[in-house]
């Protein structure tokens, strides 16, 4: 099967790169390969496109550029606003508050801090898919160092009441960092981390069509947080190492980009989205998680009447439609989604999901091709 005949539907784990982020990563890798730490003419260079990359990223959230660090991607920048307040000088009692419905980087960085024997709370999670507010304000008290919930959920994409929250917590302890992994919410909404009261959060640049291993931190001038990976003085002397200056290049690019095309791309998203959930609905016994709730624009997770969703993936990648049955990150791990296991979703149905996403790249009929591929796979299985 040709690459063009294969109907990609994954988008939340990764997506294809734009034109223009693969130019921006080769011109950058010509004019500044330089070590953008350096002192003479071509380091200078370097360190011309990295700062503009940061202009342009860090008004797009509309914060200030030295706001924004530069990292590998989300699950540093989750793992470094989540463990680094936690050190041998803080008291016993300092403590964490998140979800549990929180992305694999935000509950592994728990389990960590659990494990340095600091407490920990996993707020509950409605059936709706929205986390528990008053199971999460609940736990916060004048210990509570860092609170962290995400935009909206990676696998459902629920959108979850941030602004609530922030304000809320800020009442309770004006000291807690309210940390956001908004990796997914960057695919279809328009974010502005002040305005929302997050003060930290995780951005990742190949979920809008920029390269892997490149990604930002947020952390606003409110808070310095000790350097994870020491050594030199790079990104404003907090996280030492060379910096990827292609990747940061062509991260701006795709992101400036995916804002220049906002309202078109999700105008696509949402009607292939909406065209697929339609027929697919009509035609097969099924449940749209969320359907009801705000959901971001390009993520569909789909619960399947008696039909196991590893044989249905499989039978579909075999016609050429890739999808997932959740988050990237867990996908090897052949478990239930601890998702849907907080969700309440019954036993007998929480292998029965899939997840499809819709990305920058979906194009006209696409939503619409997909349900037949799947109606056809169902027919088969079922």
């Amino acid at each position: 099967m040709k690459k063009s005949e294969y109907l990609y539907l994954d988008h939340a784990a990764t997506t294809p790169m734009r034109e223009i982020a693969i130019k921006a990563f080769i011109d950058a890798e010509h004019e500044g390969f330089a070590n953008s730490s350096g002192g003479h003419n071509l380091s200078r260079k370097a360190k011309n496109i990295l700062e503009e990359s940061r202009e342009i990223i860090s008004s797009i959230f509309e914060v200030a550029p030295n706001e924004i660090i530069f990292t590998s991607g989300g699950t540093e920048a989750d793992n470094w606003s989540i463990k680094s307040l936690f050190n041998k000088g803080i008291k016993s009692n300092s403590n964490l508050v998140t979800s549990s419905i929180e992305h694999e980087a935000v509950l592994a960085s728990a389990e960590w801090i659990k494990d340095n024997d600091f407490p920990v709370t996993f707020s509950e999670c409605l059936n709706t898919g929205e986390l528990d507010k008053n199971s999460f304000l609940n736990a916060v008290n004048e210990n509570t160092i860092v609170a962290s919930a995400m935009w909206a959920n990676n696998e459902t994409g629920i959108i979850q009441p941030i602004k609530e929250l922030t304000k809320e917590v800020k009442k309770i302890n004006s000291n807690t960092l309210f940390h956001s992994d908004v990796v997914q919410a960057v695919v279809s909404a328009k974010l502005n981390f002040h305005s929302e009261g997050i003060q930290s959060a995780a951005i990742s640049a190949h979920k809008v069509g920029g390269p892997k291993g490149v990604g930002a931190m947020f952390i606003s001038n409110e808070f310095k947080l000790p350097s994870m990976l020491h050594g030199g003085k790079q990104e404003l002397e907090r996280r030492a190492g060379t910096v990827n200056v292609a990747g940061v290049a062509s991260f701006a690019a795709a992101l400036q980009e995916q804002q220049n095309n906002f309202d078109d791309e999700i105008s696509i998203m949402m009607n292939e989205k909406s065209e697929f959930e339609e027929i697919v609905k009509n035609n097969f016994k099924v449940k749209i998680i969320g359907e009801n709730e705000k959901r971001l624009a390009h993520i569909s997770n789909i619960q399947f009447e008696k039909v196991n969703s590893e044989v249905l993936m499989v039978d579909l990648d075999l016609n050429g439609l890739g999808v997932s049955r959740g988050s990237a990150c867990a996908s090897g791990a052949q478990r239930p989604s601890h998702v849907l296991e907080a969700m309440g979703i019954k036993k007998e149905y929480i292998n029965n999901h899939l997840r499809f996403s819709f990305g920058w790249s979906t194009g006209l009929g696409e939503g619409k091709k997909a349900a037949e591929i799947l109606l056809n796979s169902l027919e088969k299985i079922s």
